[in-house]
């Protein structure tokens, strides 16, 4: 009797993992296809390996600041501290799905434009796998890269000249993730991140008034495929009934991304009247292995919560992007930190007749010292930093756990002093977490 208890456990086991990656599968080709299409993003992703994306994927935890790092439960996956899966019910099976739409505004101190674009954004799962073990997995993008700038200057011997800078594409990841609970009140995890996609980059130099300097075009396509590492711990303490405090900490290894990258150089002329290009010439067409350096990072969280009423965190991370290297590139970069701060509160969440007494109210801020450092036009240096200002909220679905998380995000990149760029934006992420209890044995008469 205990064997077939036990190989009915094992083949319910496999009928869920095997339907939890069938379903991560298929959401993965959705994510990655309309990722894909996201080609408008910012003029700074020229640099690195584009504009790196925030870890704290779950809508709930954007609502909040994008403060992640002590935080734990509410059904909610938190990929940016692995141990906090150790806190997900060993009963439940956790499926979570999110989009974004953004609309920006870039402007220097005399021009103006404006983009938009939206995207999907995530999609991740996680289950217990014993009572002291659980699992995660999904699929977000790292980063973006999307712009398109035109630059004009001029020489007295050579005449105007234009120089167009191009990029679009970017990385994903596919993570697998495990944390383990030791004892009462202390976890530990780990995620593994496959990194892939790619990058293409073109600079186009255009010679519109000279006979004698012909158009040159270099194009550079990055392909990814290799690993990243990071790992974290959660700590947490009953201060009084039903508050808990959290501390997390979380930290990401320094790894060399392995890829191929093919540079292909050809120069051209350009029909005045009719802006055709007819080749000329091709200079150089060639494909060679690749490494990029990626750096470490070290993030602390603190967070104070009461169950089914409110929650309290503060974050703070830094990344070692002065290591960044990529062979064949020059990019300098700076070493990166943010801070960051939320709030939830839910004002009943038994109640029965008021059900936006039961909806969670978020509220949270952030400011980030970006990696790029650029020279302005003032002779200085100037940091491209972000700050930002976030609200959200979790809508109940009836009869069930699951819910819709909305996050709204109000913020500012860079700056227009020195005739660098600012971008000011809006962006609204929506959410599905479906809560299930799919290990629970169920009576029938």
């Amino acid at each position: 009797m205990h064997a077939q208890k036990s190989a009915r456990k094992i083949l319910l086991m496999r009928n869920v993992l095997l339907k939890s990656i069938i379903m991560l599968l298929l959401a993965a080709g959705l994510s990655i296809d309309v990722m894909a299409q996201a080609d408008v993003d910012s003029p700074y992703s020229l640099f690195g390996v584009g504009q790196v994306r925030d870890k704290s994927m779950n809508a709930r935890l954007q609502g909040m600041g994008g403060t992640a790092n002590a935080l734990y439960g509410g059904g909610m996956i938190n990929a940016e501290n692995p141990a906090s899966y150790a806190k997900i019910d060993s009963l439940a099976f956790l499926f979570d799905a999110g989009l974004y739409f953004k609309s920006s505004t870039f402007s220097t101190s005399n021009l103006s434009e404006k983009s938009a674009n939206a995207s999907f954004d995530y999609v991740s799962m996680a289950f217990g796998v014993m009572p002291w073990w659980r699992m995660a997995l999904g699929v977000q993008p790292y980063s973006t890269s999307g712009y398109t700038m035109l630059v004009k200057s001029s020489v007295p011997e050579v005449g105007n000249i234009a120089t167009r800078f191009k990029g679009a594409g970017g990385l994903n990841q596919a993570f697998l993730g495990n944390a383990f609970k030791i004892g009462k009140h202390v976890a530990v995890g780990a995620n593994v991140h496959y990194v892939f996609g790619d990058t293409q980059t073109e600079t186009t130099l255009y010679f519109p008034d000279s006979a004698y300097y012909i158009g040159t075009r270099r194009s550079v396509d990055l392909m990814v495929s290799s690993f990243m590492f990071d790992y974290g711990a959660l700590c947490n303490f009953d201060v009084a009934n039903d508050i808990h405090l959290s501390l997390g900490l979380t930290y990401t290894q320094k790894v060399r991304l392995k890829g191929k990258q093919t540079l292909f150089v050809r120069s051209f002329e350009e029909d005045v009247d009719t802006g055709v290009e007819f080749v000329i010439d091709t200079v150089s067409n060639q494909t060679n292995s690749t490494k990029i350096t990626m750096p470490q990072g070290l993030g602390f969280g603190v967070a104070l919560q009461k169950d089914n009423r409110w929650t309290l965190g503060a974050d703070f991370n830094w990344m070692q992007w002065s290591k960044f290297a990529r062979e064949g590139a020059s990019d300098v970069l700076q070493d990166a930190w943010s801070v960051s701060a939320g709030g939830e509160f839910i004002p009943r969440h038994t109640s029965v007749t008021g059900y936006f007494s039961r909806v969670a109210y978020r509220i949270g801020g952030f400011y980030e010292r970006g990696f790029i450092c650029l020279p302005g036009n003032d002779g200085g240096e100037h940091h491209i930093n972000k700050v930002g200002f976030t609200a959200g909220m979790s809508l109940p679905l009836p009869k069930t756990l699951s819910k819709v998380n909305l996050a709204l995000e109000v913020g500012q990149y860079g700056t227009r002093e020195a005739g660098l760029i600012q971008e000011r934006y809006l962006k609204v992420n929506v959410g599905v977490s479906v809560y299930e209890r799919w290990f629970m044995k169920r009576k029938y008469k």
